[in-house]
């Protein structure tokens, strides 16, 4: 199978990265669009080996799945001169946030077309991601990715939000509570990586373990008598000590305001 990239940025490499791990795809396979010198060079490089061109019709010509992993409003311009004939017949995979169909139709025609969120780790067969309905060929690709699992296209933002941008949210309140820690007179490593982070996995590993949610490890820790490790640590605190810890629910704060944002802005774009 031929592999037509519109772009390839940071997640392009690393789609064309898994589907070379993966055996899905090999040296001439990929046929690369991009603008960017750059871009165009580390196409044609390394273990890719892909013909590329500035010009997306070059490309679409040549590939049986075009996938495109470009920002929106830089697609917008491309299609314009999309010639939609070379499209009959051909699957066409959408990694562009905030792109919902029916604006990609108006762009390039009524295709057939799959949108899909991925993580960047799969790069090397172990990301997450989400897609709509897709060819049987199309899903198996995106299963030798890691996990992959298909949704309804009102789902498919929340995918990128939750495991992607998720994860970097996490970062965060890892941070503060690391920083936290550090008040207390942890070492920060200490504090990052055997406190937060073992106190982190023991009970992640005992939700999946027995299929229990969250919300029931935190109902037990509400249901603690106020004599208990948590009153008696947060009373060893000065007020400031304390602030610090609440950096962390302050923090979830703007990551929620971020997703937020993120759906706004997705929704200006798209006129």
């Amino acid at each position: 199978m031929k592999f037509g990239f519109i772009g390839f940025g940071h997640l392009g490499r690393a789609l064309a990265d898994g589907l070379i791990m993966s055996g899905s795809a090999g040296k001439g396979d990929f046929f690369v669009c991009e603008t960017s010198p750059d871009a165009r060079s580390a196409a044609q490089n390394g273990p890719y080996h892909a013909f590329t061109s500035e010009s997306a019709n070059d490309i679409l010509t040549r590939a049986d799945v075009i996938i495109l992993v470009v920002k929106g409003h830089i697609f917008r311009e491309i299609s314009k001169s999309i010639d939609r004939s070379a499209l009959k017949g051909k699957t066409v995979v959408s990694f562009m946030a905030g792109e919902t169909f029916e604006k990609i139709f108006s762009l390039i025609g009524d295709v057939d077309l799959v949108r899909a969120m991925p993580s960047l780790q799969i790069a090397v067969c172990d990301g997450v991601i989400g897609y709509t309905k897709a060819p049987p060929t199309i899903a198996e690709i995106f299963g030798k990715l890691g996990f992959a699992f298909e949704t309804e296209p009102e789902n498919i933002e929340k995918v990128m939000a939750f495991a992607s941008c998720g994860l970097g949210f996490t970062a965060y309140l890892a941070d503060a509570f690391a920083t936290a820690g550090e008040a207390m007179g942890f070492p920060f490593e200490t504090a990052a990586q055997h406190i937060w982070l073992m106190r982190l996995q023991q009970p992640a590993r005992r939700w999946v373990s027995r299929l229990r949610p969250p919300r029931t490890y935190r109902r037990s820790l509400s249901n603690m008598p106020a004599t208990g490790a948590i009153s008696a640590g947060l009373s060893k605190q000065s007020q400031r000590q304390a602030g610090r810890l609440n950096r962390a629910s302050y923090i979830w704060t703007i990551a929620m305001s971020m997703i937020s944002w993120r759906r706004r802005y997705a929704r200006h774009m798209n006129g």
